[in-house]
């Protein structure tokens, strides 16, 4: 039963070190790599807004016609 125990508090315990582990290696962007991650976000938002818009564009003359 200890076993068990033992591990039950094992687990979180492993998720916090975990967890620290991964911010102490995260790093704050500089400006030059925000604009760049910045830039790339909105041309796959332009991208996927222009399918979007094109498919919808497609789609209703088939549903006006019945």
């Amino acid at each position: 039963m200890s076993e068990k125990l033992k591990e039950f508090i094992d687990i979180p315990q492993q998720f916090i070190r975990d967890g620290n582990q991964f911010l102490t290696r995260c790093t704050k962007p500089s400006q030059k790599e925000f604009v760049q991650i910045s830039k790339a976000v909105a041309i796959g938002f332009a991208v996927m807004g222009f399918i979007g818009y094109f498919v919808k564009l497609i789609h209703i003359p088939m549903y006006v016609s019945y």
